[in-house]
C-alpha cells in the first residue's frame, strides 16, 4: 500500500478490536497529539459549554493536554476533576452527577492505569448524550486486554496506543476513532497537509 494510505489501512485492523465499523479509525501520531486533535474538535463543536469532566485517575499526560486545550481556548473552559472514592475508582454515579447542561466534554480512561478499574462506557456515554455533552474515551489500557464496543455504545471519540496490549513496542503510533455520525460536523484544529481536501494541488 502507499504510505499515505497506511493510517487508514492499519486503522481498519484496529477498528475490529474496538468494535468500530470501517471509516472511523486511523493510526497516526501519538496518543497525546490525538487527544489534542479530538478534544479541541469536541470543544469547538460545543462553543457555548465550558465544562470538561474527567478524573484524577486519568493518565497524567491526558490531564496536561486537557489543561493545554483550555489554555489555548482562552481559559474559558474548566476541568472538573473527579476524585476516587478509595484511591482506585470513581463511583459511576459521581460521574453522572458531574455532567450537566454546561458540560462540553466527558473524557475518561476506559480502564484506569493505576488500578485496572473499568468504567461503564455505555451508561456514561448515554447519560452524557442526554445532557448534550460529547464523550472521548482513552483506550490505551483496554484495547487488546478487554472487549471494547465503541459503535454499540455510540461513543463520539476515542484514542489509544498500540505499544501496550497491541504489542507495538516503544515508538509505535497511536490511533483515534471518530464516530461516523459526527465526522462531517467537525473541524480539525491542525490545518496541515492532510487538512486540505486536495493536498497534491500544492495550492495556496
Amino acid at each position: 500500500i502507499n504510505s499515505y494510505e497506511a493510517p487508514i489501512k492499519v486503522g481498519e485492523k484496529v477498528a475490529q478490536l474496538v468494535g468500530a465499523a470501517p471509516g472511523q479509525v486511523a493510526v497516526s501520531d501519538s496518543t497525546t497529539i490525538n487527544l489534542f486533535k479530538l478534544a479541541m474538535s469536541a470543544l469547538m463543536l460545543r462553543p457555548d459549554r465550558k465544562k470538561i469532566v474527567t478524573d484524577t485517575l486519568n493518565f497524567p499526560s491526558d490531564l496536561y493536554m486537557l489543561q493545554g486545550c483550555a489554555h489555548v481556548l482562552g481559559g474559558r473552559h474548566q476541568l472538573h476533576l473527579l476524585e476516587p472514592i478509595d484511591g482506585l475508582r470513581v463511583d459511576t454515579q459521581s460521574v453522572l452527577d458531574a455532567i450537566d447542561e454546561d458540560t462540553a466534554l466527558v473524557t475518561l480512561s476506559h480502564v484506569v492505569f493505576k488500578s485496572g478499574y473499568m468504567y461503564d462506557m455505555q451508561h456514561i456515554t448515554d447519560l452524557a448524550h442526554k445532557k448534550g455533552a460529547l464523550v472521548l474515551w482513552d483506550l490505551s489500557h483496554s484495547v487488546g486486554s478487554v472487549p471494547v464496543y465503541l459503535d454499540d455504545c455510540n461513543a463520539d471519540f476515542a484514542i489509544g496506543c498500540t505499544y501496550k496490549y497491541l504489542n507495538g513496542g516503544p515508538g509505535a503510533p497511536a490511533f483515534l476513532y471518530i464516530n461516523k455520525n459526527i465526522q462531517e460536523k467537525l473541524s480539525s484544529p491542525i490545518w496541515g497537509w492532510w487538512g486540505q481536501n486536495r493536498p497534491f494541488d500544492f495550492g495556496l
